[in-house]
């Protein structure tokens, strides 16, 4: 093997470690691989398949010896790709319990894994088989794809450079060197050239997240949840807005037992950035997950709060309706669903979620039937009243962890949109050494907003700035998104929890004289953002901030509203009355076994992590043993003297038709043309001649030449290739095992 072989081989793999590395485990360590790959490389190079088989049987001995270590290792590894997961796809999964939260052995099984891969890649540089670096490159595109983020435009593009230098290379082309290096730099330049294009700011610097990958990933999400025109709202992405200019086209077509006005909330934002709105953070959320599911065993959810609510405190008055929700073109990877939610079937959403409901399925979900409460969410005075006196203990217990988890989460302004509010609200606010009463501090924010921005759906976008910064320092103008995010950051400065939501109203003159069951047509002139606050033993509840909004929805019921004294709240400050001991799952779940942390390691969880360990470790051995018998097998056949090459050649032939029962066992040489002729009769005559050429090498005095070496080489390939051919599927599979 050449030893440049070896140094493309190597180049491929560490640019496609950098880029996997970045997107899936930022946190592992880089040096144990990378030291790792690079002896494994070296070893190869200078001592071929024996010397790569000893580094890494080495590297598995290494981590036996420090078993304890090494399995911290594997579990912050697998960790790290549960929280990516969490954070991008918010796919929720208990993490590893981890014994030191730091080792010198980080990242050693990355780099085990890398080894796997760069076997692949050196075979593949070493053999021409093209379709393995163009196989990596499409799973490294593949998960950018699917988590909708990439490491760096840097990475890629040297990933991507250092490929097509490797297919030219593979490609043994009779081009001069230079014309096969200058692809490179012509790539970066195309690829800048495109990047310049694209992006409305293209001398950005190529870190983070790039626009292309935003802009290709919106597609994907386009085609994945939307059907027929764009949404006039993005989702919180301050990037994607223009002017509010909705269309005529239906987007929800709503049919209810009990025609009531709606706020309909499908994306819900709880990170602000300058850049636009996220859902909660995959690792914070990791944090409190167990928590949640502990909750949600007692059936208690943040989006069915209100009706838990009311059913408590208020019996009596309770009754539930039927509601259906067709979604004809709004997006399908939410679940739209009002404040009064009250019940639904658990396999619709991905019950996992924090904030917005997430529907289940690949492409989401288009029809969706729930109930909800008659009792409407303008109401939740007299239902935070009745919660006070009546003091249920069990929901209370149960909101009071909940009550927990919403102020450490939804509470947090950045420094510079908190200096940039102080700027431009009253001081007198800041001054009360408790918190404002929930209707004060809504008149607060409305008064803030009347005197700061005024409405206009055809606001120029605000880019390659702060959002807040944009609206109250320059343009003081913008609609429901621009609205409702600078009242959310303004609620939490002011001590209430707050989250932006999106999604469609059911106003008062869509259900006007509306019979029972009868079908609103929602179109996407009814999309609309606002804010949510988290009102203490209540829950969430719209505020409409936006100007004209108020008059489409009904009013908040203001009788027995809860006195502006600060006795509105059983603690004035904030939280709720019950007190609770800590945040821990057993204190929400009874005549149940939870653990005592909350970040504790589910059994099964358990379960399949040794069970996969193993399974690494026996994929590992048997890899390793393949690859010993391959290299003695290669060795034989690729002996420098041509009669002893010949001899192997057929022995290995015959033992492979011994073995796929093309012959039987010690064949003569009249059977073995006949057998593989009934395979393919061009190869009888073929087979004839390269046993008489074994025949001499075995016996008879005089040499072979160059000449008949290659012929029984050929043959050898011939015959190998058709009894391939002829096996089907596992079989396939099984003789691709065996002797290739």
């Amino acid at each position: 093997m050449k030893w440049v072989d070896g140094v493309v081989a190597y180049s491929v793999l560490v640019a496609a470690f950098l880029v996997i590395r970045a997107m899936l485990f930022p946190e592992v360590s880089i040096v144990p691989a990378l030291i790792l790959v690079f002896l494994w490389m070296v070893a190869r190079i200078q001592w071929k398949q024996r010397g790569g088989d000893i580094v890494l049987i080495a590297s598995v001995i290494f981590s036996l010896i420090f078993l304890s270590t090494y399995i911290d290792d594997v579990k912050r590894t697998i960790n790290e790709l549960f929280i990516t997961l969490a954070e991008h796809k918010h796919i929720y999964m208990d993490l590893l319990s981890v014994n030191e939260t730091t080792s010198w052995l980080n990242g050693m099984i990355l780099g085990q894994i890398a080894l796997l891969i760069g076997s692949a890649m050196y075979y593949a540089v070493a053999n021409q088989k093209r379709w393995i670096p163009v196989a990596l490159a499409l799973v490294i595109w593949s998960i950018q794809l699917i988590l909708g983020t990439s490491p760096s435009l840097l990475l890629d593009i040297l990933f991507f450079s250092v490929l097509i230098v490797t297919l030219l290379y593979m490609n043994q082309l009779s081009l001069r060197w230079w014309k096969r290096i200058a692809i490179v730099p012509v790539s970066l330049v195309v690829l800048m050239f495109v990047y310049m294009v694209i992006s409305p700011n293209g001398n950005e610097e190529f870190t983070g997240s790039s626009k292309i990958e935003d802009k290709v990933h919106y597609q994907g999400e386009k085609w994945r949840y939307y059907k027929g025109e764009e949404p006039v709202l993005k989702a919180g992405n301050f990037q994607r807005l223009s002017a509010f200019t909705p269309g005529d086209h239906t987007a929800l077509k709503v049919a209810m037992e009990n025609p009531s006005p709606l706020y309909l909330k499908g994306f819900v934002g709880s990170t602000y950035t300058p850049s636009g709105w996220k859902e909660i953070d995959g690792e914070a959320y990791m944090e409190v997950k167990s928590l949640l599911e502990a909750l949600q065993k007692e059936d208690f959810t943040g989006a069915k709060q209100l009706s838990l609510a009311a059913e408590s405190s208020l019996p009596d008055r309770y009754e539930e309706a039927r509601l259906v929700i067709q979604n004809v073109g709004a997006s399908s990877r939410y679940i739209y669903a009002p404040y009064e939610l009250a019940e639904l079937e658990a396999n619709l959403i991905r019950s996992k979620q924090a904030d917005a409901l997430h529907a289940t399925g690949i492409f989401g979900r288009r029809t969706v039937e729930m109930n909800y409460m008659l009792t409407p969410y303008t109401d939740y005075p007299q239902i935070a009243n009745a919660l006070y006196a009546t003091k249920d203990t069990d929901y209370l217990r149960r909101e009071s962890h909940y009550n927990q988890y919403v102020y450490n989460e939804y509470l947090a302004v950045p420094q510079d949109s908190l200096n940039v509010l102080r700027n431009h609200m009253d001081e007198s606010v800041f001054d009360t050494e408790t918190r404002l009463p929930y209707e004060k501090t809504i008149q607060e924010v409305e008064n803030f907003l009347a005197q700061t921005i005024s409405y206009n759906e055809n606001a120029k976008p605000i880019k390659d700035q702060d959002f807040l910064t944009g609206i109250l320092e320059e343009s003081k103008e913008g609609y429901s998104v621009h609205y409702a995010t600078v009242a959310t950051l303004a609620f939490r400065m002011l001590g209430t929890p707050a989250r932006y939501a999106e999604g469609y109203i059911v106003g008062l003159d869509d259900v006007k004289d509306l019979q029972s069951f009868s079908e609103v047509n929602v179109s996407e002139k009814n999309a609309h953002a606002w804010t949510e606050i988290y009102v203490d033993m209540v829950g969430w509840v719209p505020i409409e901030v936006t100007p004209g909004y108020a008059e489409k929805m009904p009013e908040i019921n203001k009788k027995d509203y809860p006195a502006l004294d600060g006795s509105d709240s059983p603690d004035a400050t904030g939280g709720s009355a019950v007190e609770p001991e800590s945040n821990d799952p057993t204190q929400v779940q009874e005549d149940q076994d939870k653990p005592e942390d909350s970040k504790q390691v589910n059994p099964n969880t358990t379960v399949w992590f040794w069970l996969n360990i193993v399974i690494v470790f026996v994929i590992m051995i048997l890899f390793v043993l393949y690859y010993v018998r391959k290299r003695k097998r290669q060795q034989k056949l690729g002996v420098k003297d041509h009669r002893l090459a010949v001899i192997h050649h057929v022995q290995y032939m015959v033992q492979m038709l011994e073995k796929e029962q093309v012959v039987a066992k010690l064949p003569s040489f009249e059977t073995i043309p006949e057998a593989v002729g009934n395979i393919d009769p061009q190869l009888r005559q073929e087979v004839e001649d390269g046993l008489k050429i074994y025949q001499k090498a075995k016996y008879s005095p005089h040499g072979v030449t160059d000449e008949e070496r290659v012929m029984v080489e050929t043959l050898f390939a011939h015959v190998l290739s058709t009894v391939k051919k002829s096996k089907k599927g596992i079989k396939r599979l099984r003789f691709i095992v065996r002797h290739q």
